[in-house]
């Protein structure tokens, strides 16, 4: 679902989307055009056709009989369209004939030598078909003749005995109706071929400008990604190091500027918070030292009395909290500004273990708590030795300080695809589910509705996850409330066991 949400994805939708409506519209109105155009000329040239072929014929047609019925149908043209000359009864002679005859001829051989397809159809008014081109055949051209105008030209389409669509053009002088008609079907098969190459190039066309887009929003956002990529990798303890520069004043590189003066603010301000947390942290230690040191004097006087001894016992445990919060606090101070060094050497993590497991048992003996070491394997690591104590002693405590009586505490050491796995489990409390993310973070102490919140700093575990990553390894914890907590330390191996 990420992918959805990319600001590279959004951008070629849109493009995509643009294109496709663009192309869309663009396809829809060539093809519109086209046809118009080609209707339009199909219905100029047919118009074109029919005036030849009634200016052709008019002066020798004005020789062909008309029946009674013919000439009364012709009267009533007449009074609804102003008539040309009226037409004569006298018979035809064959002279005249002859002149027919060669107008025929000559229709004929126009027909042939057009190399359209027209189809052309004359009928005199006694409805004898005096003329019809061989692109017909054996079909005829029906067309009611109430409709055929007088003395104008009128365009139209009529289905063909073959079911096949005609644009027919029409018209009747004094003696003949003419009839002029051209299949719709090379006209539809242009149309269609100019669809299926619509449907070929269009998707083709979409396609390519997806893919386009992509690119140019890829190329556009690859700054993005640099920043990106750069951002990622400031913590607290590379401040100093700023986001490339963008060459070209565009919204990316104002930007980025705009990121780098912000963070110069940030490392400012947190060299300001890091220094006075050095500097109260290195204050504070002398006085609470001697706080220490005289309750600790005036506690081996016999003269107390009880409830004085019992404050100052108070009074000393407080002090002896604060203290390691103080030693805490400057752990984590150098840390944030790199000024705490390890020293790397190779820490046979066995023995460690080991003896951590003696201290351990001596720490739980107040409470009662059977500490066991389930298993030992023969790891060594790359690490510094006082660190890795202190990060499985913080664990330790922990594990002590909320596993009740008569709890029971074991310690593994073994190896697992390549890294050293350490694990302290307890019979203790357990962690809810919801605080599980949060244990880790700085002075973060755990609320309890019955016991309140446990005496503590809330920074040993912060600072046993520093350790860890500071060595490239990790620290996770598995907990059921009321069922115990199980914290797994995991360590890259310096060499394989042999």
């Amino acid at each position: 679902m990420r992918f959805f949400h990319s600001i590279r994805t959004r951008l070629t939708f849109w493009y995509a989307a643009w294109s496709a409506a663009t192309l869309l519209g663009s396809v829809l109105i060539g093809y519109l055009v086209l046809r118009e155009t080609l209707e339009s000329n199909l219905d100029r040239s047919l118009r074109s056709e029919i005036k030849w072929v009634n200016d052709f014929i008019e002066p020798t047609a004005r020789k062909i009989k008309l029946t009674k019925s013919a000439i009364l149908e012709l009267n009533r043209l007449k009074q609804e369209a102003p008539p040309p000359e009226d037409t004569t009864d006298e018979d035809v002679t064959p002279e005249e004939r002859e002149q027919v005859d060669a107008m025929w001829n000559q229709i004929y051989q126009h027909t042939l030598l057009s190399p359209r397809r027209h189809f052309i159809q004359i009928v005199d008014r006694n409805g004898k078909v005096l003329y019809r081109s061989l692109s017909l055949g054996k079909q005829e051209i029906h067309y009611p003749d109430s409709l055929v105008p007088y003395g104008r030209i009128s365009v139209t389409t009529i289905e063909g005995e073959d079911k096949k669509d005609f644009r027919i053009a029409v018209t009747q002088n004094d003696h003949v109706k003419i009839y002029v008609a051209y299949p719709l079907e090379p006209v539809n098969e242009v149309l269609d071929n100019l669809f299926a190459s619509y449907r070929f190039l269009v998707p083709l066309t979409l396609l390519i400008s997806v893919i386009g887009g992509w690119f140019l929003a890829h190329k556009s956002l690859r700054p993005v990604d640099t920043v990106t990529r750069a951002a990622r990798e400031i913590t607290a303890q590379n401040m100093n190091k700023r986001l490339p520069t963008h060459h070209v004043d565009d919204e990316i590189g104002r930007l980025t500027e705009q990121f780098n003066d912000m963070i110069s603010r940030l490392q400012a301000s947190f060299a300001e918070i890091q220094q006075f947390s050095a500097d109260a942290s290195h204050e504070l230690r002398t006085p609470l030292t001697i706080m220490r040191g005289e309750i600790e004097v005036a506690l081996r006087s016999s003269h107390l009395s009880a409830a004085t001894r019992d404050l100052l016992r108070s009074t000393h445990d407080e002090l002896v909290r604060l203290s390691s919060i103080v030693e805490s606090l400057m752990t984590l101070v150098k840390s944030d500004s790199g000024r705490l060094v390890f020293n790397f050497e190779p820490v046979p993590l066995g023995s460690m273990i080991e003896e951590l497991a003696e201290d351990a048992q001596m720490l739980a003996k107040p409470k009662n708590i059977a500490v066991k070491l389930t298993r030992l394997e023969p790891v060594s690591i790359n690490g510094d030795s006082t660190r890795l104590k202190q990060l499985f002693l913080n664990l330790i405590d922990n594990a002590i300080k909320y596993t009740p009586p008569r709890g029971r505490i074991s310690l593994a050491l073994e190896r697992e695809d390549g890294s050293a796995v350490i694990s302290v489990k307890d019979t203790g409390i357990g962690i809810p589910r919801r605080f599980q993310e949060k244990i880790f973070e700085r002075f973060y102490r755990v609320v309890r509705a019955h016991n309140g919140i446990v005496p503590g700093s809330g920074l040993g575990l912060s600072i046993a996850k520093w350790i860890a990553e500071a060595h490239h390894g990790s620290i996770e914890v598995k907990s059921r409330e009321k069922k115990g907590s199980t914290f797994i330390v995991i360590l890259p191996l310096s060499q394989p066991h042999t």
